[in-house]
């Protein structure tokens, strides 16, 4: 049995977004929750994201993590999390997960804290291929800008095998 990470590049280790696609981000080394570099969603009122496609199967729950925190010390803007299903030809199946970081809750990087984000996705549905991760930010005017950094969707690989014969009765 193994875990598997669907998210590529989900550290941003890379120095790059290549798979991610982003609007109005950037990738940083100003700041990291581990390695060396994390994403920077623009602050203010500018909607921000970044986005990915990853293999998915029909049935399987994923867990969804990511790290956030915000840069310098005005609020925060509050962060969404969605979880889409597609089929092979890209039909919108299911929501999988959406979820709302309140901005209050968002760390500032500068006190080297910051928040770990753990959601459950629910099941793909029947004809799941793909899944869609977005990760923006709520534009709200005198906002700072939001890190985003190890963003993961784990599944387990492999289970454990048929059930074996039943033992014999302790005393």
């Amino acid at each position: 049995m193994s875990i598997q990470n669907a998210v590529m590049n989900g550290g941003f280790e890379t120095g790059t977004f290549s798979p991610w696609v982003g609007v109005n981000a950037s990738v940083t080394s100003q700041f990291s929750h581990s390695g060396f570099f994390s994403a920077r969603f623009l602050g203010g009122t500018v909607t921000s994201y970044i986005a990915q496609f990853v293999p998915a199967r029909a049935g399987e729950g994923s867990e969804f993590l990511v790290s956030l925190a915000r840069e310098g010390f005005l609020p925060a803007p509050s962060v969404t999390i969605q979880v889409t299903y597609f089929d092979s030809q890209f039909n919108f199946l299911e929501y999988g997960l959406f979820a709302i970081v309140p901005s209050s809750r968002i760390p500032a990087a500068e006190n080297g804290t910051w928040l770990e984000v753990y959601q459950t996705t629910s099941p793909a549905p029947p004809g799941t291929t793909q899944a869609f991760i977005l990760i923006n930010n709520i534009p709200q005017a005198g906002t700072a800008s939001v890190l985003v950094d190890d963003v993961a969707l784990l599944s387990v690989e492999g289970g454990g095998g048929p059930t074996g014969a039943t033992g014999a009765t302790g005393p």
